[in-house]
């Protein structure tokens, strides 16, 4: 069988990153990881099938020649302080999310890659206020119209030993004497391993799913507080919950946006008090996968905690 290369967008992110792993087991496959600097990228995976290559989404010049000669595009790219957008940087969903999706797919027809693997999220809507899920949901109708062979996953919060959120999380709980939930804390949840989510990729690759839109979570659907509540009984922090109301949080968003690297913005605060609520059933139908609850998953933190 001929060797099949994969480029994966955004490979050098958290998500990326496990990914290209996760595919280093495939046989007849090799990878291409696009970056901004490929050689920043080297230095944080470097794998004897990956190559690194410069391609920014938001530079459509630079697609066609990292994409010669791939039969698969992975997309799983993040802007820098996602979900805060940096308008002055260009950094915001409608540029990076939908814009260089439509890049990519425009890209990919010019040198013949026919499949195309997206990772969007739980609350794509391209009809939502919400920038983030909006442009999301216009990226998902440019793929499903593009004449490619597609495979959508939405995954609602993906952790892993390296993501920033649950890791971040596990950090104030060890050293702030209360954990502050946004909003009320009853936000439904449904984390997802990262390395779940990367199987399916890689079988998505291999050809199941074609054609489809799959929403990924864990197998347990949980409230924000009870996910907090699940990481203090892995790592032995218990700290006292406090809910910050969603409207101070708005208040003071207000102000951290107008920063020259914003802190917080008032779509951030929608970001992470909506719902992120998934329907497994046709993913675990299609790729047959066993999901991580969290409790399991998140094991990597127990022995880090002490």
């Amino acid at each position: 069988m001929p060797e099949k290369i994969v480029a994966i967008a955004g490979g050098s992110g958290f998500i990326g990153r496990t990914i290209a792993r996760r595919l280093t087991a495939m046989p007849d496959v090799r990878m291409r990881g696009m970056s901004r600097s490929p050689e920043r990228a080297r230095q944080r995976l470097d794998l004897p099938n990956l190559e690194w290559v410069r391609g920014e989404v938001t530079e459509p010049s630079t697609l066609p020649n990292a994409l010669q000669g791939v039969q698969a595009i992975v997309s799983a790219v993040q802007f820098e302080g996602y979900p805060v957008e940096n308008p002055n940087k260009g950094l915001t969903f409608e540029r990076v999310d939908f814009g260089g999706t439509v890049a990519l797919i425009e890209a990919a027809k010019k040198v013949g890659v026919a499949q195309f693997v997206y990772i969007s999220g739980a609350s794509a809507d391209e009809n939502a206020t919400h920038p983030g899920f909006r442009a999301k949901g216009r990226a998902e109708r440019a793929i499903r119209e593009s004449g490619l062979a597609y495979t959508i996953f939405r995954p609602s919060l993906v952790y892993g030993a390296e993501d920033k959120v649950m890791n971040g999380f596990a950090k104030l709980l060890k050293f702030s004497p209360a954990f502050g939930v946004p909003g009320t804390g009853l936000q439904k949840v449904q984390p997802v391993l990262v390395d779940d989510l990367a199987a399916c990729v890689a079988m998505a690759i291999a050809g199941k799913g074609r054609n489809g839109t799959f929403e990924v979570g864990g197998p347990d659907l949980m409230t924000f507080d009870e996910m907090i509540r699940i990481l203090m009984d892995v790592t032995g922090h218990r700290r006292p919950i406090i809910h910050i109301p969603e409207g101070l949080m708005r208040a003071g968003a207000s102000l951290l946006e107008k920063l020259p690297t914003p802190m917080l913005s008032r779509d951030a605060v929608t970001f992470v008090t909506a719902d992120n609520a998934t329907d497994i059933k046709p993913l675990v139908a299609e790729f047959g996968i066993q999901l991580t609850p969290l409790r399991q998953g998140l094991q990597y933190l127990a022995s880090s905690a002490k």
